[in-house]
């Protein structure tokens, strides 16, 4: 038995003096029941109420087995404890009893786990920290079914030293409860102890949870936190309704009990994998109801388009902690939804925290090589990301030579994979980034020219179609850049085929600031030091990145058309997607709404419409076919105005993209394209933004209209005006000289060779 845990075996009623055990480490006691009962499991609750002056935490019990029931506690804070345990049966003597005392000291080890206590989400909401706010960089791994005997006791210590060695501090792993990819009650789910339930889900085996405790338990010892996953979702679906529809039922108990075996750990909940249940949000509610630590708690998504963001899965998003995404296994197609989803949920607000739990294993189905396992974990961190979990083809299902999870995807055994390289790789990076306060770091695409700005909310139509991705490479595999301004500057090179890859030239340099820049080798660790970073002067080939006034100032010309969709009469405009109606004095539609106004067609417009800024709004110029337009659009999932320059049935580019953090619930958008330049404004009648004036390909004369692509149920445009475009002269002037106004610029020397690369600017002191 491990020093930091305490036992005490204690006669009811009876008070113990002298009980000891260090702040953040489990006090464990048992109690016995002398009557019987036919299902201790499911019959009866038994929790003890640990009190220190005024504060109070009431702490599940978990069935033993027999008559016994077991409580465990971490303390949070160092003095003196009374305790007591209470039942739902109050007639039963030996689980109501009188208080106890408790004393608590001060941890002197050096476990990070134990020494600063559990996690939290830190004050700014965009990382982990401690209980003391020492931040926390969550490095994981995916052993869903590491508590099943398919990897033994001795194997589990053999894959933690590994782990612990590369600089893992988290395992993502099921609890005891439905696996994915195997049938329910599989033999494979069992370990030492056996089964963690018998058939019916009603009974449950503590001999599998006393196994199952000592791996936990390991991890912890370890400096490693466990991410239990209460069960996988679309496995669970099987279960009828009517065991786990109910709070007195399956499910529910089994997160109780989890909650009781393992809450005294410094553990994070992941209510469940994959499930898309009509009474999630309750559960959910339930896990943060019984758990008397308020652990870190999120959900784990379906790896479809519409919910692979775990704050998509709940219907309210405060019952989770923060974002746990899941953004396919299809190789390299992979990459553009990585990094949009890792970006947009960054962008939302509220914020919290965003951790990629699960993309694209190393090895998985043959494929997905460590140089892929780079460039995730890379573009997630200097996306914002406040942490990456890694996964291995052979380790996720624990494979053996003669036993493992399924054929459809691999039997490589665990031992083997354990050894690929990618998790070496990642585990080199976490230990750069954790030489500066990367807590503070924060994704500033704008350093770093050319840069991506690709960003694509997911959809059947993209999901698996590799070539549509494949049309986008060029666009996503662009450097990453992240950092503080004026101290340290990060910036991804992925890697190419080309023999000569050209560095990136970091943009807008501080004045008074010198830095010393090297390159480090994702692959090996190895540093190739630059010595001091050489400003240069800017570039006069490429484009503004920004305008300093605003592009126009609304319709400067006489109105060519307006309408308040106030009449009847809608014979002026025509649908080319989900059919609208003029209801209330607005046009309504829903996503997939394309409606235009058939009677003017002309190059240079301006067009203007009033919407809500709960569902996406867009102003269509230029408008020749469904397949090609231009739309200068406002996304409420990315909180952000852009222009799309659609060609042929292709998105381009989001031209001109804008954070817009707060807008009011009624917006107004004026879109403008004149010759080769386009911008939007946005107002919401407080406050207003704009785009850059941005280049456009499609110079063709077109019409006019409106837009709804696939964000929010409805839409309710307002007031649509029509004129010729007007831009403001001193627009004209800054876009038409192509030179950045100010800003210095570094380049650095030929890169060493086309694999990737991160350069780093440290600032001298």
């Amino acid at each position: 038995m491990t020093a930091w845990i305490l036992r005490a075996s204690l006669l009811m009623g009876t008070l113990v003096s002298g009980a000891e055990v260090a702040q953040w480490n489990v006090f464990e006691t048992s109690y016995e029941s002398a009557k019987a009962y036919t299902n201790a499991f499911m019959d009866i609750e038994v929790d003890v109420i640990f009190k220190q002056g005024e504060k109070q935490w009431k702490v599940p019990a978990f069935w033993a087995g027999g008559g016994k029931w077991t409580v465990r506690f971490a303390p949070p804070a160092q003095g003196m404890y009374t305790y007591r345990v209470e039942c739902t049966d109050k007639a039963n003597a030996g689980l109501n009893g009188k208080e106890q005392t408790l004393s608590v000291a001060a941890y002197k080890g050096d476990n990070p786990l134990l020494k600063h206590g559990f996690l939290r989400v830190s004050a700014d909401k965009r990382h982990f920290a401690y209980a003391d706010g020492t931040p926390f960089f969550w490095l994981g791994d995916t052993w869903w079914k590491g508590l099943c005997g398919r990897i033994t006791w001795e194997g589990f210590q053999e894959l933690t030293a590994d782990r612990k060695a590369k600089g893992f501090n988290v395992v993502q792993i099921i609890g005891g409860g439905p696996f994915p990819d195997e049938p329910l009650f599989d033999e494979r789910w069992k370990n030492e102890g056996g089964m963690p339930y018998e058939k019916d889900f009603e009974r449950l085996n503590p001999a599998y949870f006393d196994y199952a405790d000592r791996r936990i338990r390991h991890l912890v010892e370890n400096g490693i936190v466990p991410a239990m996953v209460g069960g996988w979702g679309w496995n669970t679906s099987c279960i009828s309704n009517e065991k786990i529809g109910g709070r007195e039922r399956w499910f529910y108990r089994h997160w109780r009990y989890l909650i009781a075996r393992y809450g005294a750990y410094p553990v994070i909940w992941i209510v469940a994998g994959e499930m898309r249940h009509p009474y999630l949000n309750e559960l959910t509610k339930y896990v943060r109801e019984n758990d008397p630590y308020q652990h870190l708690m999120t959900m784990h998504p379906p790896g479809v388009p519409e919910l692979q963001s775990g704050r998509k899965v709940v219907a309210d998003e405060a019952l989770v902690d923060f974002d746990f995404l899941q953004t396919a296994h299809n190789e390299w197609a992979s990459a553009p939804i990585t990094v949009s989803q890792v970006t947009m949920s960054y962008s939302k607000t509220p914020p919290m925290p965003v951790v990629n739990g699960e993309v694209t294993y190393e090895w998985h189905k043959n494929q997905s090589r460590h140089d892929l396992q780079r460039f995730m974990f890379w573009t997630c961190m200097l996306n914002g990301a406040a942490g990456h979990t890694y996964g291995a083809g052979g380790i996720w299902q624990m494979n053996t030579e003669k036993v493992h999870g399924s054929t459809t995807y691999e039997t490589i055994p665990w031992h083997v994979a354990m050894h690929y390289p990618g998790s070496a790789q990642l585990g080199l990076g976490k230990k750069l980034l954790e030489e500066y306060p990367w807590w503070r770091f924060e994704p500033h695409p704008e350093w770093v020219e050319p840069h991506s700005t690709t960003l694509l909310e997911p959809h059947a139509e993209w999901y698996d179609n590799h070539q549509k991705w494949a049309e986008l490479r060029g666009r996503w595999d662009l450097p990453y850049a992240a950092g503080i301004p004026g101290e340290v500057r990060f910036v991804y090179i992925p890697g190419n085929n080309d023999y000569q890859l050209t560095a990136p030239i970091v943009m807008n340099l501080e004045p008074g600031v010198n830095y010393r820049a090297f390159l480090f080798d994702p692959t090996w660790g190895k540093r190739i030091d630059l010595g001091p970073v050489v400003k240069s002067a800017p570039s006069p080939k490429r484009p503004v990145a920004s305008v300093v006034t605003k592009p126009f100032e609304g319709h400067a010309k006489p109105l060519l058309f307006a309408d308040t969709f106030a009449g009847a009469d809608a014979s002026a405009w025509k649908d080319y997607g989900t059919p609208s109606q003029r209801k209330g004095g607005c046009l309504v539609g829903g996503k997939g709404l394309v409606t235009i106004l058939e009677k003017i067609s002309e190059t240079n417009l301006m067009a203007s419409v009033e919407a809500s800024s709960d569902a996406e709004a867009g102003v269509i110029l230029r408008f020749q076919d469904p397949d090609n337009y231009l739309v200068a659009l406002y996304s409420p999932t990315m909180k952000a105005i852009y222009l799309h320059d659609r060609k042929n049935g292709v998105w381009g580019d989001q031209l001109g993209h804008v954070a817009v953090p707060t807008i009011g619930p009624k917006i107004r958008l004026t879109a403008a394209a004149c010759g080769s330049s386009a911008a939007l404004v946005m107002t919401d009648g407080v406050k207003s933004c704009h785009t850059p004036v941005v280049e456009v390909n499609n110079v063709a004369s077109g019409k006019a209209g409106v837009w709804v692509y696939q964000i929010g149920e409805r839409q309710e445009f307002g007031k649509f005006e029509l004129s010729r475009a007007s831009f403001g002269q001193a627009a004209v002037e800054q876009t038409s000289a192509g030179v950045p106004k100010t800003g210095d610029e570094y380049r650095p020397p030929q890169l060493p060779s086309p694999q990737d690369w991160v350069l780093v600017l440290e600032r001298v002191k």
